[in-house]
Parts: C-alpha cells; sequence; structure tokens
C-alpha cells in the first residue's frame, strides 16, 4: 500500500513539473515573438532617405521674362559637360551657366529651376556670335552638377573662380548658403553618387591666423536633386 502511495506521488510532481516547464516554455515564445514584432514594427517606421533626383535641364523662358543684351565667349565653367551651356557678360556682370534655348539664338541665364519666375533670370540675346563650343577633354562624369538641392533644401553651385582652399589642403567645389551663426556653408571634394541617394561633404571654415583658413566643421548630407 505504501508502495502504490509513492508511486502516486511520483506520477503528481511528474504531471507538476512538466505542467510548471510547459508554462515557462509559452511565457518564453510569447517574449521572442513580442520582441520580434517590435523589432519588426521599429524597422518599418524607420523612414528611408529618398534616391537623389537627377533632372537634364531644359531652358525653357516664361512669357514676359526681362530680356539683356551680351556676349557669350567661352563654354560654362559651372556646367562644362555641356555643349550648349555658356560663361557670357552683361555689362561688367557675368552670368554663367546660360543655356542655349532650343529653337532660338538666344540664351536663358541667372536660372534657378526652383523658381522659374525669379526676377534674376533673363533671356539674353546675343551681340556676337557664340563661339565653336569647346568642352572638357574625356568622359563625362556621373556625378557632376551645376545646381545641387540638398536634403533641407539649401541651394549650392559650383565655383567658377578662385575655390576656397583650407590649411589642410582641402578644396571647396561648391558654395551654399549661410549657416545659423553666418558661416559660408560649403561643399569640399566630389559628390558621392556611389548610391541611389547621392552625399556632400558639407563643411565651414574658420581663420586660423595664418594665409589659409581652417575646417571647423564637416559631415556628410544626402543631395536631394541636382540638375546636370
Amino acid at each position: 500500500m505504501k508502495e502504490k502511495n509513492k508511486i502516486a506521488l511520483l506520477v503528481v510532481v511528474s504531471l507538476g513539473i512538466i505542467l510548471i516547464a510547459g508554462q515557462l516554455f509559452l511565457s518564453v515564445r510569447h517574449i521572442e515573438t513580442t520582441g520580434s514584432n517590435i523589432s519588426s514594427s521599429t524597422a518599418e517606421t524607420q523612414p528611408s532617405i529618398p534616391a537623389t533626383a537627377v533632372v537634364r535641364f531644359v531652358p525653357s523662358p516664361a512669357e514676359g521674362m526681362a530680356t539683356q543684351s551680351g556676349s557669350c565667349w567661352t563654354n560654362s565653367i559651372a556646367a562644362p559637360y555641356r555643349s550648349d551651356a555658356w560663361r557670357c557678360s552683361v555689362g561688367n556682370s557675368i552670368s554663367d551657366p546660360c543655356f542655349q534655348i532650343a529653337g532660338s539664338k538666344n540664351l536663358m541665364c541667372g536660372i534657378n529651376p526652383e523658381k522659374p519666375s525669379s526676377t534674376e533670370t533673363f533671356v539674353l540675346t546675343l551681340t556676337t556670335p557664340l563661339p565653336a563650343p569647346q568642352l572638357v577633354p574625356g568622359g563625362v562624369p556621373n556625378n557632376w552638377a551645376w545646381l545641387i538641392e540638398l536634403k533641407d533644401g539649401t541651394l549650392c553651385s559650383p565655383f567658377t573662380g578662385t575655390r576656397p582652399f583650407t590649411a589642410e589642403g582641402d578644396s571647396a567645389n561648391y558654395g551654399c548658403a549661410p549657416g545659423p551663426q553666418g558661416n559660408d556653408v560649403l561643399i569640399f571634394g566630389d559628390l558621392d553618387a556611389s548610391k541611389a541617394t547621392w552625399f556632400a561633404t558639407l563643411g565651414t571654415l574658420k581663420e586660423s591666423g595664418g594665409d589659409l583658413p581652417t575646417l571647423a566643421s564637416s559631415s556628410a548630407v544626402p543631395v536631394a536633386k541636382v540638375w546636370q
């Protein structure tokens, strides 16, 4: 009789252990599943960076746009890979780039594609014929632009004269709008177009007491749109 009681007790204990183990297993599975769902949900809500839009600019003057007279003596420095882009002058002012208007002998200068009706944009009537195009030799790189729009909407354009250099030997290829402290924001080096979203290396300068300034800050920022 005692032996039967022991056997019964062992069966009850064994069933209890199995029940507890099963509850623990279900709890762990619930935690793992919940954690997986949270991670998946977090990954889904993280914003992705849009691909950079690459636009081939086509000049199209607005009706009633201002007209000025001038001449062009060489291809554009800002858009050196386009045979229809020129460096032109109106009086003592230089416009670069000016684009030839298809089906016309005129050009369009002072262009901001984001503001087609800008008062700085004008049609250029030539006082002398255009010279023969002289483009940059070699292949056309895919990462060039005559106008850049950063992710925050800041516009940057290439330097067509003397470029800023730093004491460390860094060269700025593009100039952007002044930063929050009034410092000029510059793009150093070439644009990184190795992925769908392009990146630009932004930096600001500070005086060093020497002949050249030093690089005060540097960061890689996404490029929203480029015009070629």
